[in-house]
């Protein structure tokens, strides 16, 4: 009766579109099963039911109804993670598009992934489409990050605003900051605590060891790991000593010593490399398989790379010193009995969701560790480090995140890019679906939320503009970037912008129109957007469209004095950088006002009563 119910409730959740499932119960028979530990691979059989492995051996009984999937001459081996990604960044020059960033990771095996470039107003939206499935979209599990770090040190310099990365420089403003980072509920803590730039730009600031312990402190209090950016030997001494569970990024100037082995060991401290991210690229080949499952534009842009050379570009002597550094350091952090996982900052320029997870892998294995132990970096490894045991194995109670692949990638790692199917949670993913969304022209279809048109009229009490989102800032990069406070005096929007050092500075006031500026929302029936505004010059509007990249954009010039008055401007007046193109109403994200001016002045912008009009 007990296994009745369970299949009944399975059959429940099941899902259409890119979510589909078996029907009850699910028997992989026949596997050589590499259980996510290090040991040998083994003949057997795995039975999932729902989304829980239930029974692992030789001869399992087929429960009634169940499915069976034959998988003798294939190996079997736990979903692989990958525990640093940028999910919002494709990797190439193309809009951003989640739906396949995720689907990427899913055909490429990796199972979860560790998201580093969200704030917190975007971890709702993310988790409802993955418990959702709303619109069809197949998530991996996802691990969410709130991002901290120093002003002035990486990760505040891109321009996105200081509700992206929360800053601290002192215990007592850690404690603040993870207040605000715990409210959102992360699954992972993410801290730039170290400035080296590589010797190719000015260093920017590191994090002290009483501010990083004060953030560990307070992630460990609620049962959350903790992973830094860190690269040089002195910031990893630094992250070791203030009890952090991994460091993320390849120490790159200096070979590890004595010192930082024995903080590391003290600590339990892992280790992930990400060496992908720093592989030259010059000279970077791909293996056949591992070509053929790189999405069709990224192949493309690995041709338009090297069509116009004849030759290997020189791999600058910086870049050739820190490699070798690199590998140097994965050798003898393996051989000093480290843990390792598996990361790979894909999202950046060439670094490609999924497949990189497996190259990552690879490298391991190049690196001194067996494929056997590289597996486990890449699965149960993984696991550990996000203190997430219920997963990463093949055992019974576990969840059932599984990678079937031709060949034996424990003994041969190569083999591990021969992707055959791919479980999530007990749901066979549709892999050929998949593979079509990734290559196909088109957009991940996002959920829509239509617009009644007031944005931001004054009537929240607690700071939020009528659509429940924050109202937030961007600014031009560089850690000299603008800086830009909102207050709300009399329920108006007020803007201060102290302006930075770059010759064209800037800062914007944004307005998401939907949480986190993820989901899409729907303006058609409207005719512009209107509101009052006080201010001093000329102010540009920018609307944010789903499917374009920032430069694209569509914007419309206004002018406000120290008199309030009525603006509206209509959609017709937004032009876009492409010709002949106009905007779509249907597919906006957030409406900012942008504040001008010159290098180290001020500028001021007060908005009220901001809707779409008809």
């Amino acid at each position: 009766m007990m296994l009745r119910l369970l299949l009944a409730l399975a059959g429940l959740l099941l899902v259409a579109a890119d979510r589909p499932a078996g029907d009850g119960a699910i028997l992989i028979r026949g596997a050589r099963v590499f259980d996510g530990t290090g040991a040998a691979a083994r003949i057997g059989d795995v039975l999932i039911v729902g989304d829980r492995i239930v029974a692992v051996g030789t001869g399992l009984r087929r429960p009634a109804g169940a499915r069976v999937i034959d998988a003798r001459g294939l190996t079997l081996l736990p979903g692989l993670h990958d525990l640093h990604t940028h999910l919002r960044a494709p990797a190439y020059s193309t809009p951003d598009d989640l739906g396949k960033a995720w689907a990427s990771h899913i055909v490429n095996g990796v199972t979860a992934a560790s998201d580093f470039s969200l704030s917190g107003e975007m971890l709702p939206p993310i988790r409802a489409i993955a418990a959702s499935g709303e619109g069809g979209i197949a998530t991996p599990n996802l691990n969410l990050a709130i991002r901290l770090g120093v002003p002035g040190g990486h990760g505040t310099e891109y321009g996105w605003g200081s509700f992206f990365t929360l800053t601290a420089t002192t215990p007592r403003a850690a404690h603040v900051a993870m207040r605000t980072a715990l409210s959102y509920r992360p699954d992972v803590i993410k801290v730039f605590a170290d400035g080296w730039r590589y010797g190719r730009s000015p260093d920017l600031a590191s994090m002290n060891v009483p501010t990083l312990s004060a953030i560990v402190q307070d992630a460990h209090a609620a049962g959350l790991p903790v992973v830094t950016h860190t690269v040089t030997l002195a910031g990893a001494k630094i992250a070791a000593a203030a009890g952090v569970d991994a460091l993320g990024h390849g120490i790159g100037d200096a070979p590890v010593d004595a010192e930082l082995i024995a903080l590391m060991r003290a600590r339990n401290v892992a280790y992930i490399p990400t060496l992908v991210v720093y592989e030259p690229q010059q000279d970077r080949n791909f293996t056949p398989l591992e070509w053929r499952h790189l999405a069709a534009l990224e192949r493309a842009a690995e041709a338009a790379r090297t069509a116009t050379r004849i030759d290997p570009e020189p791999i600058p002597e910086p870049e050739a010193r820190r490699w070798a550094i690199m590998l140097a350091n994965v050798r003898a952090l393996h051989a000093a009995g480290i843990r390792f996982g598996v990361g790979t900052d894909a999202g950046i320029g060439g670094v490609y969701h999924g497949s990189s997870a497996v190259r990552e892998t690879r490298w391991l294995t190049r690196s001194g560790l067996t494929p056997a132990q590289a597996l486990v970096a890449a699965t149960s490894g993984a696991a550990a480090i996000l203190r997430q045991d219920g997963h990463g194995r093949i055992a019974a109670g576990q969840r059932a995140d599984l990678l079937l692949t031709g060949g034996r990638p424990d003994q041969s790692i190569d083999d591990l890019h021969d992707v055959r199917r791919v479980f999530v949670r007990g749901r066979e993913m549709p892999i050929d679906r998949l593979r079509a969304r990734i290559d196909g022209a088109a957009m991940t279809p996002m959920p829509v939320h239509r617009m009644t048109g007031p944005i931001d009229t004054g009537l929240r009490d607690d700071g939020r503009t009528d659509l429940d989102t924050l109202p937030v800032e961007t600014t031009e990069p560089g850690t000299d970037h603008s800086r830009l406070d909102i207050v709300r005096p009399d329920r108006r929007l007020f803007a201060v912008a102290r302006l930075g050092a770059a010759d064209r500075p800037f800062a914007a006031l944004v307005l998401p129109l939907t949480r986190g500026a993820i989901d899409v929302a729907d303006a058609q029936g409207f005719t512009g957007i209107a509101f009052e505004a006080r201010g001093a010059g000329s102010y540009t509007v920018t609307l944010d469209s789903y499917g374009l990249t920032p430069a694209r954009f569509f914007r419309a010039g206004f002018a406000a004095d120290t008199e309030r008055r009525a603006i509206r401007i209509p959609f017709a007046a937004f032009a876009s950088t492409d010709p002949g193109t106009s905007l779509d109403p249907t597919r906006l994200r957030s409406v900012s006002v942008r504040l001008e001016g010159t290098p180290g002045g001020r500028g001021w912008l007060e908005l009220a009563q901001v809707r779409f009009y008809r």
